[in-house]
C-alpha cells in the first residue's frame, strides 16, 4: 500500500498539468446537468431501455454501452445525475490519455498540455461526455489503443498485442464502426514502416483476443438475422445527410472548433516528415488516412473521425513547443491555450444545456449552423438540445389516456410509441404508474416487441397528422384531449397527442411487422 501511494503521489505530482485540464473538462460537462429546462437526452431513454434489457446485441449497437449501464445503474440508479457522470468521465479520461500519448513520443510539459487542452477544446468532445452513448467511450478506446502501440514501438515489446487486443475487442463492442479505425491504424503500421510489429505471434493471440471478446455479438448477430447490416444500410441510405468533401472539411473546421486546425493540421504534416519522430509517423497517416476515407465516403457526419484528432494532437503540440523552444518565445504558450478555448466558448451555448431556450436558438442563428444532422431533421436548436426538451410532459398525455380506460380496457390495452425516444420515456417515467412495457417498431423496440402486442385497444403517441393513417388499421379511433407542442424541439416531436384505438383491422403483430424500423 506505501508504494502504491508513493507511486500515486509521483504520478499526480508528474501529471497534475494534464489532471487539471482533465479535471476542467469533466466539471464542464458534468455541471450543466443540473440546468433547469432540459431532460434526458432523446437516446439516453433508449440506452437506459437496453440496460433494462441486457443482451449481447442491439440493433443499431453492440452491447458494451448498455451492459455497463445495466451494472451502473443497479448500483447508482437511473437519475439523469447518475447516469450523465460515466459519459463525462470518459471524455475527461480521453484528454488526460491525450496528454500522455504525447509524453509517450517525447512530447515536454507543455506539449502535454497542448495536446490534452486541444482535445478539450473540441466541441465535439464536450457534445460526446454531455449524454450517455456509446459515442462518449470510443475516443479513449482509441486513445488507448494508440498509447499501447506507441508503446509496444518504443520498447520492442511485442507481447502487448495481448492488451491491444483487450481494446480493440471492446472498442468493436462498443461501436461496430471501430472496426475502420482497427483496420486504418494497422495499415498506417504498414505504410510507416512498422510491418514488423504485425507479423508475429504475439499480434495473432491479439486478434483472437479481440475475437473471442467481440464473439457474443458476433453470435446475437447471426440468431437474429444480422439486424445491425440492414440497419447500417438503411441509414447509409435513407438517414445521414450527403456530405461532398468541401461540406465534411468544414465540418471538420466547426465540430472541432477553428481554433484547433493549426494543431491537427501541423500534427499531420510534422510527424509525416520529421525524422525525429519517424518511429510514430504512423499517427499522422492514420490521421491523414482516416480523414480521406470518411471525407470521400460522403455518408460520415463530421463527428465520426473525433475518435483520430488524439492521434493529430500529439504531433502538433510536439511542433509547437518545439518552436515555441526553439525561438525562446515563452509568453506564446498562454495565447495559444486562451485561443484554443475561444473557440469552445463560441459553441458552446449549443452544445450543452448552460443556456435557456431563446439565447441557443438566438447563439444558433449568429453562428450560421446548420442543425439538420439527419435528413429531415432540422430544429430551431441544435439536435443535442432539441432532444432534451418536454420529455415528462409528453409522458403525462399517455399517463392521463391510459387512466381513463377502465381496468378491463387497462388489460387488454397495447401502449405504443412511434419511436425509441418516445417509448424509453414513457418507460422511465411512466413506470410509477404502472404502465406497461411499450411497443414500438424503432430499432431494437422491434424486437422486444413481439411479445408485447397482444390485446385489441391501441394507445399511441403519435403526430396528429397521424390520424388518417390510424383510422384504416381501427375501427375506431378517439384522440385524447390534450396535445404536446413546443416551438424549440425537433419537428417529429413535436405536435404530439394520443390516440386510443379500438377494433383492430389487422393483427397487431401484422401491424409491427408492417411498421418494422431498422433506422
Amino acid at each position: 500500500m506505501k508504494v502504491f501511494i508513493e507511486h500515486l503521489k509521483v504520478s499526480l505530482s508528474e501529471h497534475k498539468h494534464i489532471y487539471i485540464i482533465s479535471g476542467f473538462t469533466f466539471l464542464l460537462i458534468y455541471l450543466s446537468t443540473f440546468t433547469k429546462g432540459y431532460g434526458y437526452f432523446i437516446d439516453e431513454f433508449y440506452y437506459i431501455a437496453c440496460a433494462n434489457n441486457p443482451a449481447f446485441g442491439y440493433v443499431d449497437h453492440p452491447p458494451l454501452a448498455p451492459l455497463v449501464l445495466t451494472v451502473f445503474q443497479f448500483v447508482f440508479g437511473t437519475s439523469i445525475y447518475a447516469i450523465r457522470f460515466l459519459p463525462a468521465l470518459a471524455e475527461a479520461a480521453a484528454v488526460f490519455c491525450t496528454g500522455i500519448l504525447t509524453k509517450e513520443i517525447g512530447g515536454n510539459k507543455f506539449a502535454q498540455l497542448l495536446a490534452a487542452c486541444s482535445f478539450a477544446a473540441m466541441p465535439v468532445t464536450v457534445a460526446f461526455g454531455g449524454f450517455y452513448s456509446m459515442n462518449a467511450f470510443e475516443p479513449l478506446l482509441a486513445v488507448l489503443l494508440l498509447l499501447i502501440i506507441v508503446k509496444m514501438i518504443k520498447t520492442g515489446n511485442i507481447k502487448l498485442w495481448i492488451n491491444a487486443g483487450v481494446i480493440m475487442g471492446l472498442g468493436m463492442m462498443n461501436k461496430h464502426t471501430f472496426g475502420v479505425f482497427i483496420i486504418a491504424f494497422l495499415f498506417a503500421l504498414i505504410i510507416a514502416g512498422k510491418w514488423k510489429l504485425i507479423f508475429n505471434r504475439w499480434f495473432i493471440l491479439g486478434g483472437v483476443i479481440s475475437t473471442l471478446i467481440f464473439l457474443p455479438n458476433i453470435i446475437w448477430q447471426i440468431l437474429n438475422d444480422f439486424p445491425s447490416l440492414e440497419f447500417y444500410r438503411n441509414i447509409s441510405a435513407d438517414k445521414n445527410v450527403f456530405t461532398p468533401p468541401i461540406d465534411f472539411i468544414t465540418g471538420q473546421i466547426i465540430q472541432m472548433s477553428p481554433s484547433t486546425v493549426p494543431v491537427w493540421i501541423a500534427g499531420t504534416f510534422y510527424l509525416l516528415f520529421s525524422k525525429q519522430y519517424k518511429d510514430f509517423r504512423f499517427l499522422s497517416v492514420l490521421f491523414a488516412g482516416l480523414f480521406i476515407f470518411m471525407m470521400l465516403s460522403g455518408t460520415s457526419r463530421s463527428d465520426r473521425l473525433a475518435f483520430a484528432y488524439p492521434a493529430a494532437f500529439a504531433g502538433g503540440a510536439v511542433f509547437f513547443s518545439n518552436i515555441i523552444n526553439r525561438y525562446n518565445i515563452a509568453w506564446l504558450k498562454y495565447i495559444i491555450i486562451v485561443f484554443l478555448f475561444s473557440g469552445l466558448a463560441l459553441a458552446l451555448p449549443i452544445i450543452l444545456p448552460y443556456f435557456n431556450y431563446e439565447t441557443a436558438k438566438a447563439h444558433t442563428e449568429f453562428l450560421g449552423i446548420n442543425t439538420e444532422l439527419e435528413r429531415g431533421k432540422k430544429p430551431p436548436l441544435p439536435q443535442v438540445l432539441a432532444d432534451r426538451i418536454g420529455w415528462e410532459e409528453k409522458v403525462k398525455l399517455v399517463v392521463g389516456a391510459y387512466n381513463s380506460l377502465s381496468e378491463e380496457d387497462k388489460n387488454q390495452t397495447i401502449i405504443a410509441a412511434g419511436n425509441y425516444g418516445q417509448a424509453g420515456a414513457i418507460e422511465l417515467f411512466g413506470k410509477s404508474f404502472n404502465i406497461p412495457p411499450v411497443a414500438c417498431s424503432h430499432n431494437t423496440y422491434y424486437l422486444w416487441s413481439k411479445e408485447r402486442v397482444n390485446g385489441n385497444i391501441l394507445l399511441q403517441l403519435d403526430n396528429e397528422e397521424d390520424y388518417d393513417g390510424l383510422t384504416h388499421a381501427f375501427d375506431s379511433v378517439e384522440v385524447y384531449p390534450g396535445i404536446f407542442k413546443n416551438e424549440y424541439v425537433s419537428f417529429h416531436e413535436n405536435n404530439l397527442v394520443v390516440f386510443i384505438c379500438r377494433g383492430p383491422k389487422i393483427p397487431p403483430i401484422e401491424m409491427l411487422e408492417r411498421s418494422k424500423n431498422f433506422y
